[in-house]
């Protein structure tokens, strides 16, 4: 769950950062605003794939993870087999 409030957080700050780029594009219509304006939605699209996915498998993710903690618990190492991709390398 922490790591979906991250998510959360990290896709809140995207959203922040995309509206000011908006902002200033509105304001100084160049090249340069125009690129930083799509850097940042590029950024945003890529935080609400992944908060969707999440979300989307959020019983999977559950259960991946809590296998991932369990298996640290008892051998010291992560499991082999997901059904998800993991959320933090």
């Amino acid at each position: 769950m922490t790591l979906i409030a991250e998510d959360i957080i990290n896709t809140m700050q995207a959203v922040e950062e995309a509206y000011h780029a908006s902002k200033k594009l509105q304001k100084e219509s160049d090249t340069v605003a125009f690129d930083t304006f799509r850097a940042k939605m590029l950024e945003l699209h890529d935080h609400l794939s992944k908060l969707k996915m999440v979300l989307d498998n959020e019983e999977a993710f559950a259960m991946d993870e809590l296998m991932d903690a369990m298996s640290v618990a008892y051998s010291g190492h992560r499991t082999e087999y997901r059904k998800t991709p993991r959320m933090n390398e």
